[in-house]
């Protein structure tokens, strides 16, 4: 069993307990204000395991990519591309499937997002980012089974403010940011507008680009560098503090261009017979995955363009606060995948996707006192309408296929039948998905909390919704020989479905909170939580278009310590949660498809630190456990090489599931530390951080190849800033011992044997220059 016992968190922890003899009163960490529960209150009154992470913590780490979050919370994994985003919660998470509920929820400044390609958004003038990790059902909905990114992002205020950022370096990476705020008319109307723009080029580079088109006329009009982004992000929000007697409200307008030229992938394993082929159309072909290298002959372009609206109004109804929050957002999204991963003209997935949403809560919350609660109604409806093709070139399929599989008798039929039957004039084999499914669910939620005494308290939480979702699914192909090639291949049937289904929920909840002093509260909670069914977009029948509800049940418990005279905080939390018809993503040989698998169990512990050792030194530790495996999963998808139809994975992990995580941050005030500096005109200041992650896989077939080991990303940055703090130049480096971290892993369709992956950038390095007011 991998330990995370590496040289750089023994020396943190050495560095730990040292500090533990040097804390003094005059370093004192601020208390932490979250809204974890629909409410402002200290993060020690949250009977769950929450990390926060602030404006400052996220800029004095140098966080400048929402999957980078991943590295300072336990149990969480983020992995965004314009392609398609992926958030799991101790082992939770939701496939590529766009007919799929969410694991975690996303909620930007109280509103709920539907789909993870809104990731995107999140850190765009973030204030705040709330990881509330478990089942939120009663407080956050039907899509929060394994937890909740709850974002506050900057406000409108009385005072002018802003700050203006401008970051550069490797890959042509250049970001600017922008937020500026104050009062349109005073005590009227204020306002803040934050600004986003940001490009880099791909860090993966093409060999394919570079070959003679003359010779290679399959080689279309490509980039040279793959995983490139062009982001364009405005937001601005108006605040009308006194409209009327006690109202206040908050207006929000989001405009968003999200684009990349890829997702970056390349061969991390492949057969002699897939070189063999792929190396006729590009020689440079390889599956080297330590050398940030890939050869595909087609851009893999995806552009999302959107709008989001928000209003926010809060009414002072005596001592109690009434609360409407009122969202819409829509986006269209188009995208390309070259899902051969090679230099042939085989397999082109394309998509034009489009995604509405309407939601609206009104929640009554009451003033403190002995019995304090949360209660409220909830609506959201959504319409997703996709249209997506598979799209093979019939000659380099075939050659592939033979080159692959050898030549059995279907392949025979198949070449005969392509031989004497007229295929479609730009001699394609293609399939047809339509997609277009309504969502509509209400929702009647509460929490109540009664302080029996000073010291304990006890919860009680339970929402009631219901769900409605109607579709209309159809998948057809352009001709006989593409009909039956895509059955035999990928097993497809076509249909034409017109379906409903309708679904209740109850989802309680139990936590006891006790505070033995001002300084250590213990807390224990259970509550059971529900993730809905619904239709799968990738179905490649009519028998695979319906997958069901998830269910889940927890058990949590822990202690949140306020120590040293607040110089240290130190939370440990142990769960256990069990799943019913977990929900898994399967993977058909092109498109990802849902499931069900019987049973599974996630439990763990998760424990982290904060110390203020001197005026010069910062600390945070994290250290993660976490057993998350499969109870009952008989009939899982087989490994493609394994020639089984059916494994038992019962008693397998779970995908995304490191059995281990732990992360050390170091701050270091080097004008305070070092003598003789304290008398310059700036303060210099080094951070370093290290993030230990256990063995994962990536693949529902636990398959080894499509898996990461165990690895230890560093990072650093050196700061220079004003004695205020009014202007800063930071330097930064990602990943600056060259770690190989793989974070996706497949089989290439239709060549078991070989995988394509995701890999990381290997180290970087940027400078960030930031002036605020």
């Amino acid at each position: 069993m991998a330990k995370p016992n590496t040289a750089h968190f023994a020396v943190g922890l050495m560095a730990w307990l040292a500090g533990l003899s040097l804390a003094n009163e005059a370093t004192v960490i601020e208390e932490v204000i979250v809204t974890a529960q629909k409410r402002a209150e200290n993060i020690r009154d949250v009977p769950i395991s929450i990390t926060a992470l602030s404006e400052d913590f996220i800029n004095d780490v140098g966080i400048t990519d929402i999957g980078e979050l991943s590295q300072f919370a336990p149990n969480l994994v983020i992995n965004a591309t314009p392609y398609t985003g992926f958030v799991a919660m101790r082992g939770l998470g939701s496939g590529n499937n766009k007919g799929f509920e969410r694991s975690v929820a996303l909620v930007i400044d109280g509103v709920y997002y539907g789909r993870q390609d809104y990731l995107f958004e999140a850190l765009t003038d973030a204030q705040r980012v709330e990881v509330l990790r478990g089942p939120q059902g009663t407080l956050f909905g039907k899509n929060a089974i394994a937890g909740a990114l709850n974002v506050t992002t900057g406000q409108a205020s009385r005072e002018f403010t802003g700050k203006v950022s401008w970051l550069g370096g490797d890959f042509d990476r250049r970001r600017f940011q922008a937020a500026i705020g104050g009062p349109l008319i005073d005590n009227k109307i204020h306002f803040r507008l934050a600004l986003e723009n940001e490009y880099q080029q791909g860090v993966i580079k093409n060999t394919t680009a570079d070959l003679n088109r003359a010779d290679y006329p399959q080689v279309q009009d490509i980039d040279d560098h793959m995983r490139s982004r062009d982001n364009d992000i405005k937001r601005l929000k108006l605040h009308f503090p006194s409209l009327a007697q006690g109202l206040d409200i908050n207006l929000t307008a989001t405009d968003t261009s999200v684009f990349g030229n890829s997702t970056g992938t390349e061969l991390t394993a492949a057969t002699p017979a897939t070189l063999e082929v792929y190396r006729r159309y590009d020689p440079n072909t390889e599956a080297d995955k330590s050398n940030q290298t890939s050869s595909q002959n087609a851009n893999q372009d995806t552009l999302r363009e959107g709008t989001s609206f928000t209003l926010q109004a809060d009414y002072e109804l005596g001592e109690y606060a009434l609360t409407a929050v009122a969202g819409t957002s829509e986006f269209d999204k188009v995208h390309i995948l070259d899902a051969d991963f090679g230099p042939a003209e085989i397999v082109l997935l394309t998509g034009d996707d489009t995604y509405e949403q309407n939601s609206l809560e009104l929640r009554l919350a009451s003033p403190p006192g002995a019995l304090e609660y949360v209660a409220g109604l909830y609506y959201f409806e959504s319409d997703y309408f996709g249209l997506g093709t598979t799209d093979l070139e019939t000659a380099q399929t075939l050659e592939v296929i033979a080159a692959v599989r050898g030549s059995p008798a279907t392949l025979n039929e198949l070449l005969n039948i392509a031989a004497t039957t007229p295929l479609p004039a730009d001699d394609r084999l293609n399939n047809f998905r339509y997609f277009d499914q309504q969502t509509e669910s209400a929702a009647i939620f509460g929490q109540a909390t009664w302080n029996l005494s000073d010291q304990l308290a006890l919860i009680a939480g339970s929402r009631y919704s219901e769900e409605t979702k109607d579709v209309h699914a159809i998948l057809s192909h352009n001709s006989f020989v593409a009909e039956r090639f895509f059955a035999q291949f990928l097993f497809e049937e076509p249909y034409n479905e017109n379906r409903s289904r309708k679904e209740t929920d109850f989802s309680p909840k139990l936590s006891v909170r006790y505070e033995m002093n001002d300084e250590v509260t213990f807390y224990a909670t259970w509550a059971k939580a529900f993730k809905a069914g619904g239709f799968n977009e990738a179905a490649v029948s009519a028998d695979n278009l319906e997958f069901e509800p998830e269910n889940a049940e927890t058990y949590e418990a822990g202690t949140k310590m306020r120590l040293l005279n607040g110089a240290a905080t130190l939370n440990i939390g142990l769960f256990s949660t069990d799943f019913d018809n977990l929900q898994v993503s399967l993977f058909n040989g092109t498109n990802f498809s849902v499931g069900n698998a019987a049973s599974a169990r996630s439990r763990g512990v998760e424990i982290e630190s904060q110390l203020l050792p001197a005026p010069w030194l910062a600390l945070n530790v994290s250290l993660a456990y976490l057993d998350s495996r499969y109870d009952k999963f008989p009939d899982a998808q087989c490994t493609a090489t394994s020639g089984e139809s059916a494994c038992d994975l019962s008693g397998k992990r779970l995908t995304r599931a490191p059995e281990w995580e732990a992360t050390l941050v170091q701050r270091w005030n080097l004008t305070q530390l070092i003598p003789g500096l304290n008398d310059l005109p700036f303060s210099l200041g080094l951070g370093v951080d290290a993030t230990f992650r256990d063995h994962q896989f990536f693949s529902t077939d636990l398959d080894p190849i499509d898996a990461q080991g165990p690895t230890t990303e560093m990072n650093a940055n050196l700061r220079v800033s004003s004695l205020d703090d009014n202007w800063s130049v930071t330097l930064l480096a990602r990943n600056i011992t060259r770690r190989e971290i793989q974070a996706h892993g497949q089989d290439v369709p239709l060549q078991p044997g070989s995988h394509f992956g995701t890999m990381n950038a290997l180290d970087r390095y940027f400078v960030e220059f930031l002036y605020r007011w």
